[in-house]
């Protein structure tokens, strides 16, 4: 009996174990990353499947780790929740870190820093020289749900009409149909709709904000992420990455 009880608790061990190697996940090596396609470039729909920076960076942070990275696609407003239960274990989708998300989430050392822009029609008359010149009760603002944009309306713009979207390319196809006068983004991705489709940058919004990887309180892939996350920037692959998909 004693014998039996000793090979159990090995098992259990060895059990454990692999879950740590694995960051904390009985998954086979399978790490599940949650993201919001219609952010491009960081991350976007082609040919039916996710792709962007952020998508070849978690890849890269995978085989760092030897792990096999699978992406699920949901609202940006649903991914906190997804990765507080499991659903994800990581989110990596252009998310700024801030104080309040921080207490949801663990968020891995910044990769990215960016400010927010308007972006208007092309031949559009609308003219912005100031944050105050926002807050007009004239104009119909797009931006979408649980971003740093749509905060940044609520506190700064009250008294313009303001829609709130899922995702960002619902704000632009509403752009397009002449629903809205403008849409508050983050700027990398205002400038690449704005490469895209018959949209323009017409003023930037001095925010800094950092961007980082999010895991569930507590997780123990914070410290193997962060760990492959300061060796791989700065790395020639690193700057590879970002002349791919921002040309700098």
């Amino acid at each position: 009996m004693a014998k039996k009880c000793l090979l159990i608790a090995v098992v259990v061990l060895l059990a454990a174990g692999l879950a740590f190697a694995n960051g904390g996940k009985e998954t086979g090596g399978k790490l599940v990353v949650g993201t919001s396609a219609g952010f491009p470039p960081f991350e976007y729909m082609e040919f039916g499947k996710v792709t962007g920076f952020d998508i070849d960076l978690m890849k890269e942070l995978g085989a760092r780790l030897g792990m096999e990275v699978g992406v699920k696609d949901m609202d940006f407003d649903a991914l906190i929740e997804a990765v507080s239960t499991g659903t994800i274990d990581v989110i990596a989708a252009g998310m700024t870190i801030t104080e309040e998300r921080a207490q949801r989430v663990d968020f891995t050392d910044a990769y990215y820093i960016a400010d927010q822009s308007v972006l208007v029609r092309k031949g559009s008359d609308i003219k912005i020289t100031s944050d105050a010149d926002l807050n007009n009760p004239a104009y119909t603002i797009g931006v979408q749900n649980d971003t740093t944009g749509g905060f940044w309306v609520d506190e700064n713009a009250s008294q313009a009409v303001v829609k709130k979207y899922g995702k960002y390319i619902e704000c632009v196809q509403d752009l397009d149909n002449q629903n809205l006068d403008m849409i508050i983004l983050d700027k990398p991705v205002g400038e690449t709709f704005a490469k895209n489709r018959d949209v323009k940058v017409v003023y930037t919004i001095s925010t800094d904000e950092a961007y980082g990887l999010a895991v569930k309180k507590d997780s123990e892939l914070l410290d193997p992420l962060n760990k492959e996350l300061k060796k791989f920037m700065g790395s020639k692959a690193w700057n590879d990455l970002i002349n791919k998909y921002f040309g700098e």
